[in-house]
């Protein structure tokens, strides 16, 4: 009986994808518990995610680690479309976010840890 070489590869694939996304939460936790007023309710469930991930051996190290990048991106995507409709209604001065400036380093923190990841994940 012989076994293919991409059916060994694809669970460690996905375990990579879970890793690199439960990471991601971390991050995201973080910038949302520093850009938040009730921001200790979002740090220490990423701290306690981040403490239980770090003992995992498998996801302690590696590209996986990259969705911290990518996660910090998803909170300042979020803040961008809670605010879209209110900034083209905004009257100067009201201090109204600007959902451009946050979307776009939201979309470029996201992009660049997936595709980090993408790399790195492929070379290892």
């Amino acid at each position: 009986m012989t076994v293919e070489p991409h059916s060994a590869r694809r669970p460690a694939h996905v375990f990579g994808c879970l890793g690199f996304w439960l990471w991601a939460l971390v991050g995201a936790g973080v910038v949302l518990s520093f850009i938040s007023f009730i921001g200790w309710f979002f740090l220490v469930p990423a701290a306690v995610v981040a403490y239980r991930l770090a003992w995992r051996s498998r996801w302690n190290e590696g590209p996986v680690l990259l969705g911290v990048v990518a996660g910090a991106g998803l909170p300042l995507l979020l803040v961008a479309a809670l605010n879209w409709s209110d900034w083209h209604h905004r009257v100067a001065g009201d201090n109204t976010p600007n959902p451009f400036y946050w979307g776009g380093v939201g979309l470029c923190l996201l992009a660049a840890g997936t595709v980090a990841y993408a790399v790195r994940a492929r070379r290892s």
